[in-house]
């Protein structure tokens, strides 16, 4: 009977042990890098290391016909999405990349209400996508934009 309760307590580690898992390190500039796991189970993962940012929006209410203020936001930096593919038959771990890096253009003031001054965002986005071949205990690195660095490796 002793045998049965130690195999039972046994089949979470052996279940745990046997799942793999994808590192995610990015680094943005001079900073430090950051570590992020994720499981190697076909689901999307998404990964959000944008700043926020806060501006001024003022317009006037066409029904009401009064001057509206209030404060926006708008988010600059990279934006990741993580899947892994079937394993592919040379032992390599196929992960799909898909992202976008958003910067600030201008923030230039707009028109001037009773309430306050409207700001207007201009932003740009830069979209990319790519499959990424991870070889097991190699770490794979993907630069993007020449200011993040996505270095990934299956644990």
């Amino acid at each position: 009977m002793r045998w049965i309760g130690f195999m039972l307590c046994l089949v979470p580690l052996v279940t745990h042990a046997a799942t793999a898992e994808l590192q995610v390190s990015v680094v943005a500039g001079a900073e430090e890098p950051q570590a992020y796991h994720y499981a190697l189970d076909g689901n999307k993962y998404e990964l959000d290391i944008r700043e926020s940012h806060r501006y001024q929006a003022a317009f006037k209410d066409g029904a009401t016909k009064r001057d509206v203020c209030r404060e926006a936001q708008y988010k600059t930096g990279l934006l990741l999405s993580l899947r892994s593919l079937p394993k592919a038959a040379d032992g390599s771990q196929p992960v799909e990349v898909i992202g976008q890096v958003s910067t600030l253009d201008s923030l230039v003031d707009g028109k001037r209400f009773s309430c306050g001054q409207n700001q207007e965002v201009n932003m740009s986005n830069k979209a990319f996508s790519d499959t990424v071949q991870v070889e097991p205990n190699r770490t794979k690195v993907v630069v993007i934009d020449g200011k993040y660095v996505v270095m990934l490796k299956v644990l």
